[in-house]
């Protein structure tokens, strides 16, 4: 790998066949190239210009940054030993993947403003500027009991939110497994704890434990730092459906009080797969598969609502959905199809569909989330970034809208 502070550009560009919108390929190198998820405003700085991401190469991880118009890469960090953090040993086991003594690019996230990401290099959490490239460890160690999700900054920069889950017991213990991460909890012993880590090297403190449930998402509501979405995975299938559609997955949580509000959405099955806050953040985006096939996908209000709610039994593709800041609609990166980005518009009775760019990823040929092409919007709303996943490695594209 290339060292702090080096700048090149790897960058390609095409027009999209179907649309001719164009995208500009943002890398080339690496095992992985891997952003922030689906959430809303954890990757892209305030004024849209940057992309956050993590690269792994020969067995080495770094955090890097991308100019989005013109593709030029910075490295933020010098290369640390070790490829993803604990989660991906736990939950699907050690590769060329994952080791989990490295950077996970899933669990970092951003404070758009302040243009600082937030990273996690095995069990410590730590930050870089994107300017000055000042680093700065915020949390030396959250322990080998526990796995990490997905990180969150809240909208005043203040501080960054870890969810933590259980370590998978074997795995603790030095064994190889002989039970998957879900089956070694389907008895009992999950919980979920969440840790708010302050973000100019104050002393993190735990602000909520959720005994029973399992969360690796914890996004902070974009317009009020009290207010995170969170899931609440039960036993005994937790992420892969809870416990069969008969609780929803996703809640509010206000930090302060501990008050949880269900989003509970109208189909009988509710479990919803993904969710993500609307850029105003008074609503929340959402699917789920229903039980006699296809997907629902909906969007509720904060207080739990529903606004809308589409029953598409035709839609038979895995995919996510995340907030588009510009127009009422939803990114798609599969449901309504398995190869690529759609806006899904929510504003009238019946929903509208609109391709935006082809992705053609390979699902599931790499382990873990790799593969998925996690699709995000800029906050001006002028570029989608998503991963492409061929040949057994991860690129990022940025698709302009």
């Amino acid at each position: 790998m290339k060292h702090k502070g080096d700048t090149w550009n790897e960058s390609s560009v095409h027009k999209d066949a179907e649309t001719g919108r164009t995208v500009r390929r943002l890398t080339t190198m690496g095992l992985w190239n891997e952003k922030p998820t689906y959430h809303t405003n954890t990757a892209f700085t305030a004024d849209g210009e940057w992309l956050i991401f993590a690269r792994a190469h020969e067995g080495r991880t770094a955090m890097m940054k991308c100019h989005v118009p013109s593709g030029e890469l910075t490295q933020l960090t010098d290369p640390v030993d070790g490829v993803g953090s604990p989660w991906g040993v736990h939950k699907i086991g050690t590769s060329e993947y994952f080791d989990g003594k490295g950077i996970s690019g899933i669990t970092v996230c951003i404070a758009p403003r302040s243009r600082t990401a937030v990273f996690g290099v095995g069990r410590s959490i730590r930050s870089v500027h994107l300017d000055t490239l000042e680093e700065t460890t915020l949390l030396d160690d959250f322990g080998a009991d526990w796995i990490d999700g997905a990180m969150s900054v809240n909208p005043a920069e203040t501080h960054a939110l870890l969810p933590l889950m259980p370590a998978h017991p074997e795995v603790l213990a030095g064994k190889s497994p002989s039970k998957t991460y879900v089956e070694s909890f389907a008895d009992g012993g999950m919980r979920t704890r969440y840790v708010e880590i302050p973000l100019d090297g104050g002393e993190s403190k735990i602000v909520f434990e959720d005994e029973g449930m399992g969360c690796a998402h914890c996004p902070h509501c974009p317009t009020d730092d009290d207010l995170v979405l969170i899931d609440r995975d039960r036993a005994p299938l937790f992420w892969c459906g809870g416990d069969h559609g008969i609780s929803a997955r996703c809640w509010t949580l206000r930090l302060s009080t501990g008050e949880l509000t269900e989003l509970c959405p109208r189909n009988d099955q509710r479990f919803h797969v993904h969710a993500a806050w609307t850029w105003d953040g008074e609503h929340v985006v959402y699917h789920a598969f229903m039980r006699e096939g296809g997907y629902y996908i909906g969007i509720t209000h904060k207080s739990g609502q529903v606004l809308r709610e589409y029953e598409l039994p035709d839609a038979g593709a895995y995919g996510h959905v995340s907030a588009a800041p510009d127009r009422p609609a939803i990114v798609l990166d599969g449901n309504v199809s398995e190869d690529k980005l759609t806006w899904l518009y929510y504003d009238r009775d019946q929903p509208r569909l609109e391709t935006i760019a082809t992705h053609a990823t390979q699902w599931r040929s790499i382990p873990g989330q790799y593969s998925d092409p996690h699709p995000q919007t800029d906050p001006t709303g002028r570029w989608i970034a998503y991963h492409v996943a061929k040949d057994k490695r991860t690129d990022i594209y940025a698709v302009t809208v």
